[in-house]
């Protein structure tokens, strides 16, 4: 390891791109069905092409996607951090049975390691931290709070951007808020447009920004000792930013308004009553 990065000092041309993985972890259960899910599906199609754009546009860095569906169990979508090229078709999700948000993390956990995801294919000059986007639209049905608290011992996951997105009125935002470390990225959706809106907004600009955060080589099973997951990081606090500025950009079509404060925020609300241009889930 050491001799290959050194032999990539004398010439820069040659030093492979820093991968910035994106994991999507997407409720597939029964209470999905029908339009959310769609709106999901869609919504991830057409930002594929948008995220190898950005991809191809950067010079030291690669974006990757990896998808996880939760609904009775997990299963990943994509056998491996996935480059964008690898999506000529993305291949809809379907929605059925129990909410096992608790086993996904589990799994999530797994991957997140040196024997995971972490170490397949990995550019020689290391990862990027990871965005984590979290979707739900209901209660979790297994034991989820022991499963959250062995991934928040995990390295990666403490150095991760984690973003949440509650889908409707009945998503359990409150399990939400625990998945996530800054509860001003905690997003709720209440239509089906301001959903495909959101996961674009979150994956673009939350891609952008974690691409100037620090890298972890990739000889290290761990990330930067001195990452507390108690604590918010630089890209959090860019990214609530950002999305404030889009809030305020779009409110007067598709957001209501947002008030927080900074001992205690509230998660951002997109949809309102009076937009006439999205279709509710019913």
């Amino acid at each position: 390891m050491s001799e290959n990065l050194s032999s990539f000092l004398g010439n820069a041309e040659s030093i492979p791109k820093r991968v910035m993985p994106i994991f999507f972890l997407i409720d597939t259960s029964g209470s999905m069905e029908g339009k959310k899910i769609g709106a999901v599906n869609s919504a991830i199609e057409e930002l594929i092409p948008d995220l190898r754009h950005l991809s191809e546009s950067q010079a030291d860095s690669e974006i990757k996607l990896s998808v996880l569906k939760f609904s009775t169990g997990c299963e990943w979508v994509t056998p491996a951090l996935m480059s964008l090229d690898a999506f000529d078709d993305w291949e809809p999700l379907d929605a059925n049975g129990l909410t096992d948000l608790g086993a996904a993390f589990l799994e999530l956990n797994e991957k997140l390691s040196k024997n995971g995801f972490m170490d397949r294919g990995a550019a020689s000059s290391g990862f990027y931290a990871p965005v984590i986007l979290l979707l739900s639209d209901g209660e979790p049905t297994d034991d989820y709070l022991t499963a959250l608290k062995k991934l928040q011992q995990n390295k990666w996951y403490q150095a991760a951007l984690k973003i949440a997105i509650a889908i409707g009125e009945d998503a359990n935002r409150e399990v939400l808020k625990k998945a996530i470390r800054n509860v001003e990225l905690l997003f709720t959706v209440n239509d089906i447009g301001s959903l495909k809106k959101i996961i674009r907004f979150i994956a673009v600009t939350s891609s952008q920004i974690a691409s100037t955060s620090a890298t972890v080589s990739e000889d290290s099973a761990e990330a930067p000792a001195d990452v507390k997951d108690v604590r918010s990081t630089s890209a959090e606090h860019q990214m609530a930013e950002a999305a404030k500025v889009m809030l305020e950009e779009e409110k007067e079509s598709a957001y209501s308004s947002i008030e927080s404060t900074e001992e205690s925020p509230e998660p951002m609300i997109l949809g309102s009553d009076d937009s006439d241009d999205d279709d509710e889930w019913d």
